[in-house]
């Protein structure tokens, strides 16, 4: 059996599997009958993610959605076949592979219709599990301790490298009605949860009206925080259980925490900071931000404070579902099994949604490539998404991944912190959202600030504001999300005042900042600018990447000369310098490498 951590070398995470460290770098699709797993293997990947759920019902409650065909205990008898087939394919074709079960926690019908009282309604109809549900999570342990038990003693066995728990709304652990799981069970437990935490029961039971008041009830803000609480603590149940069942033999992962992108408190992910510290889950995920609906000119950034994750010991993997030129509609992937309503390409207004990719292959490397110099000026781990197979089955597409790969497995033993790293902190405020109504603008600060701050040329750094105190010394200037802060915002808004760090802070009078506004506060507080033409600019751990809004030529001043290396999208030759002139079409991205 494998033996896994995630081990922190150089101040970076790595996966260790039998003391070796490996990249994380990954695949996975939805549809295994359409996916490219061979070719991956074919071109050296060996990190997989492998689909499996205790359900056939829908994933997205909106939707309606389920990529899932069938459900392992739908049947009176466990049917593990298609998680089996495919898991053995993947070892046949690759001895050496590293298999992740990606378990979909969600009961099976028959259940649901036994526990109507352990459910919610969800926004189309049909009632799913509740967040708060002791009898999910007694009932749900036995159906993962049956799963788990059943990979353990199977033929690729010795392929199992780890784990990620998935669970609610779109596996993302949001709540299954993206209403807090408002019902009487809930209400009960908010009962219960007000007497542990604050000393007595609710003065007033919160009504789905209350949320949207101009004035919140103090009961109706702690509904917020309960709501993401209880959440986080049953994510944090299950990483125990499994734990357990695995003998803490290899790492477990989650969905969790998207603090910096989901502005709904009710959906309930965010007590980040209640989990990050849990010794049961060893890395968090989440998409690529789907910013300015996946248009190619924008950073599509971190839904996680990814700074506060490596400051905890915890390792960011994360999702990059890249739509390409050859991205088409599911219909085509598996005709006849979804109706045309089913994640529409274009909008009443005829515009592209965010189910539409490129229109051509080398838009589709650029995609590719700004989420390559993202994650890897980060630090973070990354999976390809193909959602619905054939993305990335273009030879030019392959070419780079095999290339995005090659350069994670050369970071493992390179040292790269003292490098160019940003001068800027940004501080997410995950309790601040309990302070707006549900759908106030102020809710939306923490992303329109981030989007803006990703085209300023001048690279940041993301934190809780809870992890303040122990970076700030690090930073020459601070920005904040939050116009109407909780009490840590207040503590460190206080801290950057003791320690003469500039500030910018959204307040009730001005809760948004353009990209040049930003741009203008850091550069007066001295902090450096890499390319002020609007341009997404990343550059940390030995990395750097720009990202174009236009064609013609592009200045990048390096804050102090280096050896540069190009990497993608270039020809430029290597060299020594502190500035980088190059010419780029319209949308472009080009990465490169720094060296002392």
């Amino acid at each position: 059996m494998l033996v896994s951590k995630v081990e922190f070398v150089n101040g970076k995470p790595f996966v260790s599997v039998n003391g070796k460290l490996h990249p994380s770098v990954a695949y996975t699709s939805y549809f295994d009958e359409c996916a490219d797993y061979s070719a991956f293997i074919k071109h050296g990947y060996k990190m997989f993610f492998v689909n499996v759920s205790f359900t056939d019902l829908p994933i997205n409650n909106v939707t309606g959605f389920s990529p899932f065909r069938t459900g392992v205990f739908e049947t009176d008898v466990p049917d593990y076949t298609a998680f089996d087939n495919l898991a053995a394919e993947i070892v046949s074709l690759c001895p050496d592979a590293l298999i992740f079960p990606r378990i979909h926690l969600s009961m099976p019908r028959k259940w649901v219709a036994a526990h109507p009282e352990e459910t919610v309604r969800t926004i189309n109809g049909g009632n799913r599990e509740s967040m708060y549900s002791d009898a999910f999570r007694r009932d749900g342990t036995a159906l993962l301790s049956q799963l788990v038990s059943h990979i353990r003693s199977s033929s690729y066995a010795g392929s199992i490298a780890g784990w990620q728990l998935c669970g609610g709304t779109t596996q993302e652990w949001m709540h299954h009605d993206l209403c807090g799981s408002f019902s009487e069970m809930g209400m009960e437990k908010f009962k219960m949860w007000c007497v542990e935490k604050c000393g007595s029961e609710p003065e007033k039971i919160p009504e789905k009206a209350d949320f949207a008041a101009d004035t919140l009830h103090p009961d109706v803000q702690k509904y917020y925080r309960f709501c993401s609480e209880m959440t986080a603590d049953t994510v944090a149940f299950f990483a125990r259980q499994l734990k357990k069942m695995i003998h803490n033999e290899q790492i477990v992962g989650v969905f969790y925490g998207y603090t910096a992108f989901v502005s709904d408190p009710l959906c309930g992910l965010h007590a980040l900071g209640d989990i990050i510290d849990c010794p049961h889950i060893d890395f968090f995920s989440s998409p690529c931000c789907y910013d300015d609906n996946r248009n190619l000119g924008v950073d599509w950034g971190d839904m996680l404070p990814v700074d506060s994750l490596k400051l905890h010991k915890k390792l960011y993997f994360v999702e990059c579902d890249i739509r390409t030129h050859l991205t088409r509609r599911m219909q085509l992937s598996r005709p006849g099994e979804y109706s045309d309503e089913y994640y529409n390409t274009h909008n009443p207004d005829a515009s592209k949604t965010v189910w539409c990719g490129p229109e051509t292959a080398e838009l589709s490397l650029s995609a590719l490539r700004k989420t390559f110099a993202h994650q890897i000026t980060k630090a973070s781990g990354l999976w390809w998404f193909d959602m619905w197979g054939g993305w990335y089955r273009d030879d030019r597409l392959m070419a780079d991944l095999v290339r995005m790969k090659t350069v994670y497995e050369q970071t493992v033993n390179r040292n790269t912190e003292d490098f160019p790293a940003p001068e800027t902190a940004f501080f997410v405020d995950e309790k601040a959202y309990a302070n707006y109504p549900r759908g106030h603008r102020f809710a939306h600060s923490v992303t329109g600030l981030r989007v803006a701050l990703g085209n300023t040329g001048i690279p940041f750094d993301m934190y809780s504001v809870e992890d303040a105190p122990e970076v700030l010394h690090k930073y020459k200037a601070a920005v904040f999300s939050a116009p109407l802060p909780s009490a840590a915002g207040e503590k460190a808004l206080a801290l950057c005042r003791k320690m003469s760090i500039p500030v910018i802070c959204p307040d009730a009078h001005k809760h948004l900042y353009s990209t040049e506004e930003l741009r203008a506060f850091l550069v007066g507080a001295g902090v450096h600018c890499y390319n002020a033409d609007n341009n997404v600019v990343y550059c940390a751990n030995g990395f750097l990447g720009i990202h174009t809004i236009r064609e013609g030529e592009q200045i990048i001043c390096l804050p102090q000369p280096c050896k540069v290396t190009p990497l993608f999208g270039t020809q430029l030759a290597e060299c020594v310098t502190d500035r980088i002139t190059l010419t780029l079409p319209k949308h472009a991205t080009a990465v490169f490498r720094l060296c002392r």
